[in-house]
């Protein structure tokens, strides 16, 4: 539809940070239950566990994202820039909206921290495939979007 690598790698990683804190706020909960007997340090572990999955999820997409990226530069494609920017601007409305609501518990808890970084980090993918859709709209260089990708997937 759009055809836009840049686009695609932001949401991909924007859809990481939802299960991210799905996940973060499960670990949360089950984090707070008391020590038993088998479990003599509680279920904390749990909220460390949590942080290490997301961050494995982030690593996969990632990988994908740079390895469609070099695909892209050997056959580039077109993409349709007044379509990415509605897009990427309603991401990044998302992202600033979901920085403020995680900014209160960034310091409470290291899953909700890593999904406040996360959201961060889309954040400035979203502003950077801004950036590449008024290169491509105003040069028509259709490898910035894979330029692009690669600076969110990195």
């Amino acid at each position: 539809m759009l055809n836009s690598l840049a686009l695609l790698s932001d949401a991909a990683l924007m859809m990481t940070d939802v299960a991210a804190l799905a996940i973060a706020l499960l670990a949360i909960r089950i984090g707070q239950r008391p020590a038993d007997d088998k479990r003599t340090f509680g279920y904390k572990r749990f909220e460390i566990l949590a942080a290490a999955f997301n961050a494995l999820l982030l690593f996969a997409v990632a990988i994908y994202v740079l390895v469609e990226a070099v695909q892209r530069f050997r056959e580039p494609e077109s993409v349709e820039s007044t379509g990415m920017m509605i897009v990427a601007t309603v991401g990044l409305v998302v992202n600033l909206v979901s920085i403020r609501l995680l900014t209160a518990g960034k310091d409470a808890s290291m899953n909700v921290k890593g999904a406040y970084l996360e959201v961060w980090a889309d954040m400035i993918g979203s502003v950077g495939v801004i950036a590449g859709v008024l290169a491509i709209r105003f040069t028509g260089w259709t490898w910035v979007d894979p330029v692009v990708a690669i600076g969110i997937g990195l």
